[in-house]
């Protein structure tokens, strides 16, 4: 295929025909093609409103797709391709990145009661995914695959929990990313956020929780 013809010949096509290829180049991409050739464009698109209801549905699709195996890709792990990873991983941890932070931003507008329904979805998929379960495969995999300000998208999280929860709704919301911060070498000091953030009750139920259930927090 000749390279300098076909840009010879793009350059006198209209913007149709280049979006109308573009379209095509990026459906047939895989996960790491698009954000070599996208991904910086996906920083300079300015933030828009994100309608809760609609990223309710697309959550709830993804969430049921992941549970029948749609992103499941094993193969047979030997000494060449132990580091291999799927494309339908690849997939899976973009999609469920951009979804927490469009949660983020659901958080941010206000919109707490789907805020909290999204996240818990999403994090329930996670959980699953650390447990074992057939969500993705790869040799090696977790939660350090997921993009994003990690600490932002659980400060997020526990705001919209904190404006809609009883005391212990919100502990019970709370303590499952206590416990995976404490397994993570307390990196994102989800205690503590959470404290902050709780009103003096949910302060005062967690931390009777946390001291019962005995979680390291520091």
């Amino acid at each position: 295929m000749n390279k300098e013809k076909i840009f010879e010949y793009l350059g006198k096509q209209d913007k149709e025909k280049f979006l109308e290829l573009l379209r095509l180049a990026f459906d047939t991409m895989n996960t790491n093609q698009r954000h070599e050739v996208f991904g910086e464009i996906i920083t300079e698109i300015p933030p828009s409103l994100v309608e809760g209801n609609k990223l309710q549905i697309t959550i709830e699709k993804f969430y049921e797709k992941s549970l029948a195996g749609h992103y499941y890709a094993p193969f047979d792990i030997n000494s060449k391709n132990f580091s291999d990873i799927p494309e339908e991983t690849d997939a899976w941890f973009e999609e469920i990145s951009y979804h927490l932070e469009d949660c983020s931003k659901l958080s941010d507008q206000g919109d707490h009661e789907i805020a909290v329904l999204c996240f818990k979805l999403l994090h329930e998929l996670i959980d699953k995914m650390e447990d074992g379960d057939e969500i993705i495969f790869a040799d090696e995999y977790g939660t350090w695959m997921i993009t994003g300000d990690e600490k932002k998208i659980i400060k997020s999280y526990l705001t919209s929990l904190s404006m809609i929860s009883t005391p212990e709704e919100y502990t019970i919301g709370a303590i499952p990313l206590i416990k995976r911060d404490s397994y993570e070498s307390l990196s994102n000091k989800v205690y503590s956020t959470a404290i902050k953030i709780g009103n003096k009750d949910q302060k005062a139920h967690l931390k009777k929780e946390v001291e019962e259930q005995k979680i390291r927090i520091k």
